[in-house]
């Protein structure tokens, strides 16, 4: 391997290490799966640091060393990619709303608002299997249409307003109410 290209490979296996670590301390939610893209390039750099060869016996030795601590984090991260994928029910042009993956509880559906490349998180609702969503952000409440369980071990179709911001929500209950009686829908004050 040319000197150059060491000099690369190093260049970004530390700055993808820099920005994964800064991505969990931070707790961020990346778009497009942006935050796995980072991890595995970060594990492949580190992987690849293996068959770069310096002049010191040490050297090489500590690179052999820390490329394989990168293949056992790379079957970790495999792992644990795999438990927290989480697939997209729906999205709209300023909302996307995901499964949450999780060992244990009900299934949940999670409103996240686009924010440039990151996903933050609104709100989070359970036992519901959301075909598609329409916001309404001026009563801080969000119409989600899909399937529902039924208690019988069954799903039924339908839709139900939700709230969006609790805050906004029940200041505005009275519209709500009024708003889902004139289109139908069902209306769930949690």
């Amino acid at each position: 391997m040319k000197k150059w290209q060491k000099i690369l490979l190093i260049f970004c296996h530390i700055v993808t290490v820099s920005l994964f670590a800064y991505i969990l301390i931070n707790g961020l939610q990346l778009r497009w799966r942006l935050g796995y893209v980072i991890f595995w390039i970060a594990a492949l750099s580190g992987i690849a640091l293996y068959f770069t060869h310096f002049n010191k016996y040490i050297c090489n030795a500590l690179i052999k060393l820390y490329a394989f601590c990168w293949v056992l984090l790379s079957i970790i991260g495999g792992v644990i990619t795999f438990l927290t994928y989480d697939s997209v029910y729906c999205e709209t042009d300023e909302y996307i709303m995901k499964e949450a993956k999780g060992f244990m509880g009900f299934d949940t559906a999670v409103l996240y608002k686009k924010y440039g490349l990151r996903e933050i998180e609104i709100h989070r609702y359970e036992l519901v299997f959301p075909k598609s969503i329409t916001p309404i952000d001026s009563l801080g409440a969000i119409i989600i249409y899909g399937e529902y369980p039924d208690g019988e071990g069954g799903c039924d179709k339908g839709a139900v307003v939700y709230p969006m911001n609790d805050e906004i929500y029940y200041n505005n209950i009275d519209k709500i109410k009024e708003y889902a009686e004139q289109c139908h829908i069902s209306f769930d004050s949690l």
